[in-house]
């Protein structure tokens, strides 16, 4: 079964082929709509529309595309995200004075070290972000009793993991290294937030303020493995340092 992305009603098919180079686009015959007008666009296009926080883009892409490589994504958002707060050197030191080009292999040995130790908090950060949200939502589901139909709880991890992937946006910090990056990164981690909700209101069938709710245990399950894990970022922290004072004394 496929997924009318105007409406999000199910279909039996999205289009029927006539011959191999004639095909016919299915309606839906609930809104009248084309099922899904993107099967004849090019992905370029999807893309765009999901940028533009598409709700038709998400369903597309969620039910009818075929894609299956959420997992590549999961591996991207993780060592992208890492590698973001690694090459600030976890502070706002510039990028240079932390991980200096001419180290000796002890200095290249603490860097690797560090950047490993902040993959392992976020992955440990999304984990919960992804536990929490799934977790908040089925109890939802549970005291009001109105789980839509198409509802799975692997639907909702491959909608917050594509958007989540709007906290990529967060590397173009290494291009912006002269600006001061809280400014920028607040509004990335508004437009964050903007596509979690829609993706959320996708699977879930949700306004905004359903969705929100929804999403309000995952954000603070991450704030709060993010801020109490001081082991990790004590460790983080004592590698940056060690790594500056041996580039200044080099």
């Amino acid at each position: 079964m496929y997924t009318c992305i105007k409406c999000g009603a199910e279909v039996d098919e999205l289009y029927r082929r006539y011959s191999p180079s004639v095909l016919k686009v299915s309606k839906c015959e609930k809104c009248g709509s084309i099922a899904d007008k993107y099967i004849e666009y090019d992905p370029v296009i999807v893309l765009v529309d999901l940028v533009l926080l598409n709700k038709s883009a998400y369903r597309h892409l969620l039910y009818n595309s075929g894609f299956k490589s959420y997992w590549k994504l999961i591996v991207v958002l993780v060592l992208g995200e890492s590698f973001r707060i690694w090459s600030s050197g976890g502070s706002k030191e510039p990028l240079a004075t932390v991980l200096p080009l001419h180290r000796d292999d002890k200095d290249a040995y603490e860097g690797e070290r560090s950047f490993y130790i902040l993959l392992l908090h976020t992955t440990l950060s999304l984990g919960a972000f992804f536990c929490a949200v799934i977790g908040v939502t089925e109890l939802r589901w549970l005291i009001s009793g109105n789980r839509p139909i198409k509802y799975s709880a692997l639907d909702l991890g491959r909608a917050l993991t594509v958007g989540g992937c709007a906290k990529l946006i967060g590397l173009l910090d290494m291009v912006w290294g002269h600006i001061s990056p809280d400014p920028h990164y607040a509004l990335i981690h508004g437009y964050t937030v903007l596509c979690l909700l829609t993706a959320y209101s996708v699977v879930c069938e949700s306004g905004r303020s359903g969705s929100l709710v929804g999403l309000a245990g995952g954000i603070l399950a991450y704030g709060y493995v993010t801020a109490n894990i001081t082991w990790i970022h004590r460790a983080f922290t004592n590698t940056a340092n060690s790594t500056a004072i041996n580039a200044m004394v080099q």
